[in-house]
């Protein structure tokens, strides 16, 4: 065997109602108060294979991710089974329970992750340190010790995903094609959070703004949640970072990997042009891969171009 289970758990006595704290464990709340900056948030819909998706955005010592975590089961008013959609396998679960007791109830987090062997100690420790941390947390919460985790993003989230500028050297690919429409008629489709569900339904499950973050303004987050056929959910992020409503837009992944879009709609004769450009940072591979790359990313974009135009033009009732 080259994995083991890790498995790490701490009861928590709280002075608090059981009621309180079991609405702080059964909600995104609990997630975010995890230790570290995070943000966690509902994804406002009925997904087909899953009880009640969320999505945690995690800034981490070298990047920000966003996981994606379903509850595997539940008791109502005594256990919840976080269960990590995003990772391989499911291979990670976080589990909070709550029992009364007199004068207020009892607490237990509970962690399980399947890690690979050799690397089990430092796991191990890893979130030893991280459920100790993150019981007294909740205990604080629901003792009115500590805020309520809020439903929308903070001030000091949005600068964790606020992006970056990309170094001066940088991979890029474009493409493009003519939309027989009206600009604005193109851009309402384009630039909303959700379209990429017209063009991708199979895949995608969901898409929308993250809770908090300005809308149609430069530094909103938009979100999109990914259904894989391995059974995993995975969640793309992307922030604002230049608008001109109408007309261009420029929106930057949080994490891996760094990728700019610049979105930009021209009217011409037949209609729209609407051009679709990335950026990257510049690989250190060599030549003939990075090629390969731009090739890719170029493929990709066109595709998504002509989908964008078959979707608008079908729904003007224009033949393509």
């Amino acid at each position: 065997m080259w994995e083991a289970t890790v498995r790490v758990t701490r009861e928590q006595e709280v002075d608090a109602d059981p009621e309180r704290v079991w609405a702080l464990a059964a909600s995104p709340a609990a997630l975010a108060a995890m230790p570290g900056h995070r943000f966690a948030f509902a994804v406002p819909a009925a997904v087909p294979g899953t009880d009640r998706l969320c999505c945690m955005i995690v800034s981490g010592k070298h990047d920000v991710h966003c996981a994606v975590v379903d509850v595997r089961e539940e008791v109502p008013g005594q256990l919840v089974r976080w269960q990590v959609r995003s990772a391989p396998s499911r291979k990670e679960t976080l589990t909070l329970s709550v029992r009364p007791r007199a004068g207020g109830c009892t607490l237990s987090v509970a962690v399980s992750e399947v890690v690979p062997r050799i690397d089990k100690g430092s796991y191990q420790k890893y979130w030893h340190r991280t459920v100790t941390d993150w019981a007294d947390r909740l205990q604080a919460i629901a003792e009115g010790r500590m805020p309520w985790p809020p439903d929308a993003m903070s001030a000091e989230m949005r600068d964790v995903c606020a992006g970056f500028e990309l170094p001066k050297k940088t991979g890029q690919a474009s493409a493009s094609a003519v939309i027989s429409a009206e600009p604005g008629a193109v851009w309402q489709t384009v630039w909303a959070p959700d379209s990429s569900r017209l063009i991708d339904p199979e895949t995608v499950v969901w898409a929308g703004t993250v809770p908090g973050t300005p809308q149609r303004s430069v530094g909103e987050l938009q979100y999109t949640v990914q259904r894989h056929d391995d059974d995993r959910f995975t969640a793309i992020v992307d922030v604002v970072k230049e608008l001109a409503e109408g007309r261009r837009a420029v929106t930057q992944r949080i994490g891996h990997p760094d990728t700019e879009r610049l979105l930009l709609l021209t009217p011409v004769a037949e209609g729209t042009r609407l051009e679709l450009t990335a950026r990257w940072p510049a690989p250190t591979v060599r030549k003939t891969h990075a090629e390969q790359t731009a090739d890719t990313v170029a493929m990709h974009l066109q595709e998504t171009a002509e989908a964008y135009k078959e979707h608008i033009e079908k729904a003007a009732g224009t033949p393509s």
